[in-house]
């Protein structure tokens, strides 16, 4: 019985360490499992954060788009002011130019053009006999004026002839003739 006793005893033994290995490995496979449960969870947190990484690199990337766009915008606006710029440059150019021209042909008329207009009016036929005429009829008023005065003067004290009435209306007449002429005669403007 002894061989078996010894038999049993290191079946027993067997089975003894058979179950001590069986529990660690027990052990150990919970151990792994709770391992792997927490490598999951943190798997599946780590996937959670690459999906919102990826969400906010797609958002970037929209962002990153539309910025690329309005940038595209706006230098087309740009290019189109400084389009508009350069045309309101040429016009300022050509203004300024035509200021120069200007202010040249205003020289000329100041220093040459309204001297010879006035030394052509000087020398006109019809202005020279407008002014003689107006000269001679203003002569003949102031004479009148006076020769009026005398006939007051006259008519106070009683010694008015008839020709007076007679040369009084001719005289009147001549002058407005003469008045009427100057307003509506055209003055010769005509540079030769």
């Amino acid at each position: 019985m002894s061989a078996q006793v010894e038999k049993f005893q290191i079946d027993t033994d067997f089975v003894s360490q058979v179950q001590e290995r069986y529990q660690a490995l027990t052990i150990e496979v919970e151990t792994s499992n709770a391992k792997a449960r927490a490598k999951k969870v943190e798997l599946e947190e780590r996937e959670d954060q690459l999906r919102k990484l990826g969400q906010q690199c797609d958002s970037l990337v929209s962002e990153k788009n539309k910025l690329v766009q309005s940038s595209a915008a706006h230098q087309a606006c740009l290019k189109e002011e400084e389009s508009a710029l350069e045309q309101s440059n040429a016009e300022v150019d050509n203004l300024t130019s035509q200021l120069a021209a200007l202010r040249g042909y205003r020289n000329w008329l100041i220093t040459n053009g309204l001297i010879g207009a006035f030394e052509y009016l000087c020398q006109s036929r019809s202005f020279t006999a407008f002014l003689d005429r107006l000269s001679a009829t203003a002569y003949q008023s102031v004479h009148h004026d006076g020769v009026y005065k005398g006939y007051h003067e006259c008519q106070q004290s009683g010694r008015i002839t008839p020709e007076f009435h007679a040369t009084r209306g001719k005289l009147q007449g001549d002058m407005a003739d003469a008045l009427e002429a100057a307003c509506n005669d055209p003055l010769p403007c005509t540079l030769i």
